[in-house]
C-alpha cells in the first residue's frame, strides 16, 4: 500500500508548498517549524496537554506546511534522522 502522506511520483510528505525534493521541504520545514515555536513560546496555547491539546499545538506548529497538520494520522509515518 502506497503511504497517502506521500506524493505519487516522489518518496516526500505532501505539503502545501508544492515541495517535492526531501532537501529543500526539510529546510522549509526547519524554517516554519522555527517561526511558529517562537510564536507559541512567547504565546501558549491554552490547554492542559490532553491529547486534543496536542493536536491543536501540532496544527499550529505545522500549519504552513501540511493540509493534515493537527489531524490524527490514518497510517503511522516517521522520519528518518541522521
Amino acid at each position: 500500500m502506497r503511504d497517502i502522506y506521500l506524493y505519487d511520483d516522489c518518496d516526500v510528505l505532501k505539503n502545501l508548498l508544492n515541495i517535492k525534493d526531501a532537501k529543500l521541504l526539510n529546510e522549509a520545514e526547519a524554517d516554519y517549524v522555527v517561526y511558529r515555536l517562537k510564536d507559541v513560546a512567547k504565546n501558549p496555547l491554552p490547554g492542559d496537554y490532553t491529547y486534543e491539546h496536542l493536536l491543536r499545538l501540532h496544527e499550529f506548529i505545522f500549519q504552513d506546511l501540511y493540509e493534515w497538520a493537527g489531524q490524527q494520522r490514518k497510517i503511522n509515518i516517521y522520519k528518518e534522522e541522521p
